[in-house]
């Protein structure tokens, strides 16, 4: 198995996880027995715990190496347990998931290890000669379908 690569029983011990919610799964919102507490937030908790997260994530993407932090295959266990860990201290500190402190940290991570990373490849420019045809073909048979209808108009005429 590749690092970082997903099987099916990796996949179905994940979904079988009760702290994590998939949006093919959405029975959560019609659970009774959901009863966590979001009374107080305690936000400063919140960053103290989170700041553990982001250190473990931390040191696990400096393992990893900077050369396949763009590497989502490489990145995305180490993302995943950032994820979880923040997701349970969310829980415990009686806070929603995700919200205001939670969105930061994240940023902070985008911020710090993918902003220079391009999911788009650049294409290339097209040929002259394509660009060049592309460009004036259209514009040489405006005068002719003009002509075309002035033509048909005249004859009705």
């Amino acid at each position: 198995m590749i690092c970082g690569q997903t099987t099916q029983d990796n996949r179905t011990a994940f979904e079988e996880r009760p702290n994590v919610t998939y949006e093919d799964k959405e029975n959560f919102q019609t659970s009774q027995d959901f009863q966590i507490s979001y009374s107080h937030c305690h936000e400063e908790m919140l960053k103290n715990y989170g700041g553990q997260c982001w250190e473990i994530f931390n040191d696990s993407m400096s393992e990893l190496g900077k050369e396949n932090w763009c590497n989502m295959e490489m990145v995305i266990r180490n993302y995943h347990k950032l994820t979880e860990c923040i997701e349970f201290i969310c829980n415990a500190l009686g806070c929603f998931y995700p919200n205001r402190v939670v969105e930061q940290l994240f940023v902070r991570i985008h911020r710090q290890y993918f902003s220079s990373c391009n999911n788009e490849e650049d294409l290339p420019d097209a040929p002259a000669g394509v660009v060049l045809v592309s460009t004036l073909l259209p514009i040489l048979l405006i005068p002719f379908i003009v002509y075309i209808v002035v033509w048909k108009s005249s004859l009705r005429d």
